[in-house]
């Protein structure tokens, strides 16, 4: 384990390690001696919930039926490793999954940002044939049709 109060900073590329309690230059050997030591102990992974495990089982796509086909360049799953893209990320990533707004995309396609902008409106565009756009703006936040 590691003291809390050790840093490891870079001069010129190259590592020191700095004492935070005493706002100095140490070793190691100067930390390992310290009395002023407090060991900082590890947090566990936090594991995924079973609601969330299933939610990502059953996820749906209102783009398309195929899930083992990439959406962009329709390379299968056979020739290339595919993967379930969630359109609109970070926290709205379990707003995608519960409306099916998840796309197959291989490893290159999820790579390129220019189609995932394209699949962001596209998938606006199809979720307001069934509903309106302030329904969209309230589960997503904003529009992405508007900023083109």
């Amino acid at each position: 384990m590691k003291c809390k109060h050790i840093t490891t900073r870079f001069k010129k590329y190259k590592p020191y390690y700095f004492c935070r309690y005493f706002r100095k230059v140490i070793t190691i050997d100067e930390c390992k001696n310290c009395l002023n030591r407090i060991l900082s102990k590890k947090k566990p992974i936090k594991k995924r919930s079973n609601k969330l495990s299933k939610l990502e089982r059953d996820r749906y796509s209102i783009f398309t039926d195929d899930m083992s086909c990439c959406w962009n360049c329709k390379r299968t799953s056979k020739q290339i490793k595919i993967d379930p893209h969630e359109v609109y990320g970070g926290s709205n990533r379990l707003r995608s999954i519960k409306n099916g707004f998840v796309v197959p995309l291989c490893r290159e396609c999820h790579g390129r940002e220019e189609v995932i902008e394209e699949i962001r409106k596209q998938c606006e565009e199809i979720y307001e044939r069934d509903h309106s756009k302030d329904d969209f703006i309230r589960i997503i936040g904003k529009s992405y049709l508007m900023e083109g």
